[in-house]
């Protein structure tokens, strides 16, 4: 039982390790985050600000979220504190956490290659750098997209209702930043989706035909997913502005995966005929000079007197 523990147990160790460094390179990040300005040069005419918290309104967390609010909120929009005295530093760290995911994305991807790199094929081994690349790419992609185009249209689709509803716009901070936040992030997780479905394709994980005769469930489920956690106060215009997107580029990774394998898809590969037997040889009948007897099988040596045949 021990040797077989043993395998498991460096697994588990190795793995250990990989998530300390990951663990490790975030927490850097995010300090260094916390406390890097955004304009180097006036922090530098200006250290003594660093004497007390008054650096928090220079730093680049900051101005990022000056910028969302600029961006997004429209001018006749304003910001309420109403969810009690430590709802500034909540905003402030969340959105420091998605800085500081968005930055160590290259680290934790290495991490991960390296730890299941043992277990990979050549063949497949040829494929982590692409993946890697095409992942961060597609991360970093939908980031943007969720920054300039679904939070900008969150806002927009909301904003008749409280024209309707005779309201005045004040709206509280933390709900503000943290679901401008969330659907900033999970869009760019969300755009990674293809890049797995295509590997998964390729490596014959998945199938593209079982895809195709689910396709409409796998409809389903993205459009759950984004009205539940990429736009839940959107409405259904919001969601279908995500939902398309994302199915677009999830049928182009189906694509592209059974073109990958060949088009053959889950099909065994047929494997040639075996060569046909070879005709026997027909057996030459021999008498042995000795005794004078028929031999039955081809032998060096009579099979009755034991002597040599010529």
């Amino acid at each position: 039982m021990s040797a077989l523990l043993l395998p498991l147990r460096s697994h588990l160790d190795e793995l250990r390790s990989r998530l300390k460094v990951v663990f490790l390179s975030f927490l850097i990040i995010l300090i260094v985050l916390v406390f890097f300005p955004a304009n180097p040069i006036y922090s530098i005419q200006n250290a003594s600000q660093y004497l007390s918290l008054v650096f928090l309104e220079h730093t680049v967390i900051a101005q990022f979220l000056l910028d969302i609010k600029g961006y997004i909120l429209p001018a006749n929009w304003n910001l309420i504190g109403a969810g009690g005295i430590g709802e500034g530093m909540e905003i402030y760290f969340v959105a420091a956490l998605l800085f500081a995911a968005v930055i160590d994305m290259p680290v934790i991807a290495y991490e991960t290659y390296k730890f299941i790199d043992p277990a990979l094929k050549p063949n497949e081994r040829k494929m982590i750098y692409p993946f890697i690349t095409a992942a961060s790419g597609l991360f970093v992609v939908g980031v943007l997209f969720g920054y300039f185009v679904l939070a900008k249209l969150l806002v927009v689709a909301l904003s008749p209702f409280y024209v309707a509803a005779g309201i005045s716009f004040q709206v509280d901070a933390s709900a503000f930043y943290f679901i401008t936040l969330l659907i900033i992030g999970a869009t760019g997780i969300s755009f990674t989706t293809p890049v797995f479905i295509y590997t998964l394709i390729s490596l014959r994980v998945l199938s593209a035909e079982t895809f195709a005769k689910n396709r409409i469930i796998v409809w389903f489920i993205l459009w759950v997913v984004t009205g539940l956690i990429l736009t839940p106060d959107g409405g259904p215009l919001l969601d279908l502005v995500i939902f398309i997107p994302i199915v677009t580029m999830v049928e182009i990774a189906v694509w592209l995966g059974r073109r990958s394998v060949g088009g053959r898809g889950s099909q065994p590969t047929k494997l040639p005929p075996p060569p046909p037997p070879s005709p026997a040889k027909t057996f030459r009948q021999v008498k042995c000079p000795s005794c004078g007897r028929i031999q039955n099988a081809p032998s060096l040596f009579c099979e009755f007197c034991g002597k040599g045949i010529a």
